[in-house]
């Protein structure tokens, strides 16, 4: 893992620019030729995120206790609480507050300047369909503080060799333990037997008709993908049924890869030949106030997707020089926002290559040569992500990250401790506590379940 050299560059138009990271020192300079005085609050402010993240990621190892369970919920849920009762009122109220605050107004009261709030805002709108003045938002800005690079906590980074190789090297680790991979090998139902006591999972079907039989079934989908069309519904309670049909799932996503035959050229900050530099390496960031991305969200609820889009870019090549030929990159588009569902019968099939306009139009305004630099472009909307990768609405978090599917209720209230309705089978992946993010933790804690049942 590369760290960035700074977590966010921010072009802002005028020849203006913001670049957060890089440490305390480095931050507060930048901030500071904004802002004096947000500059002197930013060590408070990171002090407050980090004693709530602290007290968070304590209970992301934790199963969460199912409300109305048994005994053993009981004891969970007592020692969950009794960690609360230990914190003092400052931090309760800190927690209250970004937890069901919106980012935008946390914001607001700590800074004046609208640089630092939009590095700060812009985690709470990645993969979140909502305004950074949306209700609830300040967790999403929470639960993107959470991870860690190289035990740095905060801190983003580059895999060498791309994400990919992150599930390469987990291949390799699970092949050494005697586990057995198939790919190509599409799951059609998870099969049932029934028992006294209702339902039991036995094995898969496969898309060919082989079946693989099991007394355990471990599902990393999305939970709407998993009992929508892989379980027989009429295994499932009514209640259960209806709850998830109504998951909530949409993040607003539309992403690109595109390969480019040159570096951007921001007009805010120009380098010698156009030679790397590192902003090049950070999140590059083209969203530059709060209030852009609110009007970003308001244009997608009546038109379908923004008009002046928020983009990420990352350009891993910059760092990792077995992505791309020499000379040449390859940046990665994280764009927002979009609906998952056009209106007026549209079809993203029809206005894909529309919509990658925009964005790409949105990245000409800070980076003139961007376009006319690119070789080619990969386009998933929210319709591709669902059909390529079984990202339901294109949810990268396999469901929203919206208070009432947060802890005890993700999936389902009653059913937030990874196993199912479905005696036998057992959910493992981001539609289940703590939610999306690479971390490995929903299938640490499902695995310890599954080996306390066993």
């Amino acid at each position: 893992m590369i760290e960035r050299p700074y977590s966010n560059f921010l072009p802002l138009g005028d020849n203006e620019y913001i670049k957060v990271g890089g440490g305390l020192a480095a931050t507060q300079r930048e901030v500071a030729r904004f802002s004096v005085r947000d500059a002197e609050r930013l060590p408070a402010y990171y002090a407050m995120l980090e004693d709530v993240a602290a007290v968070v990621k304590d209970l992301l190892l934790e199963t969460p206790p199912n409300v109305g369970g048994g005994m053993r919920d009981l004891f969970q849920a007592v020692k969950v609480g009794k960690r609360f009762k230990a914190l003092d009122i400052s931090l309760r109220r800190d927690l209250l507050d970004l937890f069901t605050k919106s980012a935008g107004d946390i914001l607001d009261q700590w800074f004046e300047s609208d640089p630092i709030k939009a590095c700060f805002g812009f985690d709470s709108i990645v993969g979140n369909l909502a305004s950074p003045y949306t209700a609830g938002s300040a967790y999403v800005l929470l639960h993107h503080v959470l991870g860690e690079v190289n035990g740095k906590p905060g801190t983003w980074g580059h895999a060498l060799g791309g994400m990919g190789a992150i599930a390469v090297a987990l291949g390799k680790e699970a092949g050494i333990r005697g586990v057995e991979i198939s790919t190509s090998a599409a799951v059609k139902e998870v099969m049932l037997r029934e028992t006294k006591s209702g339902h039991e999972a036995c094995g898969v079907k496969l898309e060919d008709g082989s079946e693989i039989r099991a007394q355990r079934v471990v599902s990393n989908l999305n939970p709407k993908l998993l009992f929508r069309t892989l379980i027989n519904p009429l295994a499932l309670p009514d209640d259960f049924q209806k709850r998830i049909a109504a998951y909530k799932c949409g993040s607003g996503s539309f992403r690109m890869n595109v390969a480019l035959s040159e570096l951007p050229r921001f007009t805010c900050q120009a380098t010698p030949n156009n030679a790397p530099a590192p902003h090049h390496s950070s999140g590059i960031i083209m969203a530059p106030s709060l209030r852009y991305m609110e009007q970003a969200y308001f244009d997608v609820r009546s038109l379908g997707w923004s008009q002046q889009p928020i983009v990420e870019m990352l350009i891993p090549s910059t760092v990792d020089d077995s992505l791309a030929p020499p000379g040449k990159h390859v940046a990665s588009l994280f764009c927002q926002h979009v609906l998952p569902h056009l209106p007026n019968g549209k079809s993203w099939d029809d206005e894909r290559e529309r919509v990658a306009d925009v964005m790409f139009a949105t990245i000409d305004r800070y980076s003139p040569n961007f376009r006319a630099s690119v070789i080619g472009r990969q386009i998933f909307s929210p319709l591709d992500l669902e059909r390529t990768f079984g990202l339901m609405d294109g949810d990268i978090f396999h469901g929203a990250l919206t208070l009432d599917q947060l802890f005890s209720a993700r999936p389902l209230l009653g059913h937030g401790d990874y196993r199912t309705p479905i005696k036998g089978l057992y959910q493992c992946g981001s539609g289940t506590h703590p939610g999306g993010g690479v971390t490995g933790v929903p299938g640490h804690n499902a695995a310890r379940e599954i080996l306390h049942d066993r």
